[in-house]
């Protein structure tokens, strides 16, 4: 899901509010994937001790052909090092927004600065994402490539590609997979993919893992 720092999440998706709306709704694992940064995971590294539940740190990036991509890391300090390869790569466009739209809070869910660059859209061509990801023993996953106007599909057969799941938009869901059953071959993920409080998701799909961590998570989606 995505935090106040994407340009398009809502101005509650602060991070006491995502980890109390987490709570609530009795998740096990929360994956943080903001458009192209990971400057807000910092205060999700400092309040996760509070919770009882896995913070996944991730990023959904936009690759130069026109598709979204989740990446998750195994730790923190692994995000951040990412940031600092993909921030180079930024060449968004504003159109409806603005700075004020792309904030970092502190722990406490107050502005503790902005970023000035538009995080809409980067320049990185996907064959150069995987190699960075890989670095770091990182995980990627399609997003939503049921959505016609983002999906990898209008530039790859998924055959080409190198992934390690894919995520299915709760629309027209179970159309797209009677329509492409050679989808089922790989990990299909349903996430909330939310940009506001209302929108996350409660505990409707589940996987079951050898043990309640990143590590059990990354065995499981690597098929280990």
């Amino acid at each position: 899901m995505h935090s106040i720092l994407s340009p398009c999440a809502d101005e509650l998706m602060t991070p006491n509010n995502i980890l109390n709306m987490a709570m609530l709704n009795g998740l096990d694992i929360l994956a943080i994937t903001d458009h192209n940064s990971t400057k807000q995971l910092k205060v999700f590294s400092q309040l996760q001790e509070s919770y009882d539940f896995i913070i996944i740190p991730g990023v959904e990036v936009s690759v130069k052909e026109g598709f979204d991509v989740l990446c998750y890391f195994k730790s923190f300090k692994d995000a951040f090092a990412f940031d600092s390869f993909l921030a180079p790569h930024l060449n968004g466009e504003w159109g409806n927004y603005t700075s004020e739209n792309q904030i970092i809070t502190d722990i406490y869910d107050l502005t503790f600065d902005v970023v000035n660059t538009p995080l809409t859209n980067t320049n990185l061509l996907y064959s150069d994402l995987v190699k960075e990801v890989r670095k770091y023993d990182g995980i990627l996953i399609l997003a939503h490539i049921n959505r016609p106007s983002c999906t990898p599909l209008n530039s790859y057969t998924l055959e080409e590609m190198d992934f390690d799941a894919i995520e299915i938009a709760p629309y027209g869901r179970e159309e797209f997979i009677e329509a492409h059953p050679e989808v089922k071959q790989y990990t299909i993920f349903h996430n909330s993919d939310a940009h506001s409080l209302l929108t996350m998701s409660e505990k409707y799909f589940s996987i079951e893992l050898k043990e309640k961590s990143i590590e059990g998570f990354f065995n499981y989606v690597r098929g280990e």
